[in-house]
């Protein structure tokens, strides 16, 4: 460890990039997409199935349903529960927007609970003191691919008879009580954009273990079409989201690869779990012990500047970057503070949602939960991609956070 700051003149602790530039790929992926090219088969067909098949297998459910993205997927997965107009839905709000996008598109309301204090998960008594007559079902967020408290989750939900739906879009290859995620509540949806541990660029899947609710899916992401023949003819209908064989061809090889790199992100949390442990003013953020296994799509961190000699968060990561550590601050704010939530829908002309036409819509413009509200503004992020560094590395990594801690004083 040098003795001065990077920020001011110092060798960083990381003088290379810490790890390979993201998406990764090798010649795998070239030669799949050669053979699908001339197939001539593109749109979907038998890879799609398989990946289907063998996703829905790696998180233990049953049916599997791709389509092109995450939010299509949470759609899915709230019309496939038959949640719509007049319904209200309980979500976190420290999450990304594309969360409630998919609730309102099934035309339901968003009503959001505060996340535990230092997690980045929602809070179950939270979820509980949500509930009005109107809550039909509870969509939790495993935030960074770290699981929910599922148990609890799911007794509140039995005991108002709501439904639970998973945003499991961080969610691949995570696990609660040895179970996957996303295979606990009755959808849930992940995503396979560009920055996600598994990617195509874009895509989704919605997973269910109910052949209804599949079939329902289905018909949301495949233009009305039914695959089992279950759906109702009035719940028919949906657009064009499905999936291509191009991008199912890359999945089902990112697929082959990501128990591994869930061993590594693991190994490597652990080693940084334990350096910030003795950090004054930075807690990891909490894990349940039921988190049998995690995906870190983002390792998170809580900051106390009282406990860092008063550096403000803003100044901390500008020295932990100058030390080749690329942390981030997260999220700006909750997510009801997107305009969406912020305009004022009865004083206009222009509604574009349903929940927007009831009597007694909610108004958020007055909405504050002082948990995510205090993690908009302490949270310190790694992303999944840094954590598949080498143990030389990563030990390269836990000495800067030392370093700067050492040198806080000269940051004030």
């Amino acid at each position: 460890m040098s003795g001065r700051l990077a920020l001011f003149g110092g060798e960083p602790e990381l003088a290379q990039a810490i790890s390979d530039p993201w998406p990764q790929f090798d010649e795998t992926e070239e030669t799949i997409l050669l053979e699908v090219l001339r197939s001539r088969n593109w749109n979907y067909g038998p890879r799609c199935q398989e990946f289907e098949e063998k996703f829905a297998r790696f998180q233990d459910a049953a049916y599997g349903v791709v389509c092109s993205g995450g939010t299509n997927a949470l759609e899915a997965a709230c019309r496939g529960a038959q949640i719509g107009i007049g319904d209200e839905v309980i979500t976190s709000p420290y999450t990304f927007h594309g969360t409630c996008m998919g609730i309102l598109a099934a035309g339901a309301a968003v009503t959001f609970a505060d996340i535990a204090p230092n997690s980045d998960n929602i809070d179950p008594d939270a979820i509980e003191a949500a509930i009005t007559h109107r809550t039909k079902a509870i969509m939790v967020v495993h935030f960074g691919g770290l699981a929910c408290d599922m148990r609890r989750i799911r007794s509140i939900a039995d005991r108002h008879d709501l439904v639970v739906l998973e945003d499991a879009c961080h969610g691949w290859g995570a696990s609660y009580m040895g179970r996957g995620l996303g295979s606990w509540g009755l959808a849930s949806g992940f995503s396979f954009q560009r920055s996600k541990n598994i990617t195509s660029g874009e895509g989704g899947i919605a997973l269910t273990n109910d052949e209804d609710v599949a079939d329902r899916m289905n018909c949301v992401i495949n233009s009305g079409r039914s695959r089992f023949d279950r759906a109702p003819e009035g719940l028919r209908w949906g657009g064009n989201h499905r999936m291509t064989e191009f991008s199912a061809a890359i999945l089902l090889c990112q697929l082959e690869r990501v128990r591994k790199q869930t061993e590594i992100r693991e190994q490597n949390a652990a080693m940084l779990t334990r350096t910030l442990s003795r950090v004054d003013g930075i807690e990891p953020v909490e894990r349940l012990p039921e988190a049998t296994r995690a995906s870190w799509h983002i390792y998170g961190a809580r900051y106390e500047p009282e406990e860092f000699d008063g550096v403000s968060r803003e100044r901390l990561l500008q020295a932990l970057r100058a030390e080749g550590v690329p942390a981030s601050g997260g999220y700006t704010e909750p997510v009801y503070r997107n305009p969406v939530f912020q305009s004022d829908w009865k004083a206009g002309s222009y509604r574009p949602f349903a929940w927007t036409m009831m009597d007694d819509a909610p108004d958020y413009r007055s909405l504050h939960l002082p948990n995510v509200e205090a993690a908009c503004k302490d949270r310190i992020w790694l992303s999944q991609s840094v954590l598949l560094a080498s143990e030389a590395k990563m030990t390269d990594l836990c000495r800067a956070f030392e370093k700067v801690r050492t040198h806080a004083a000269d940051l004030r």
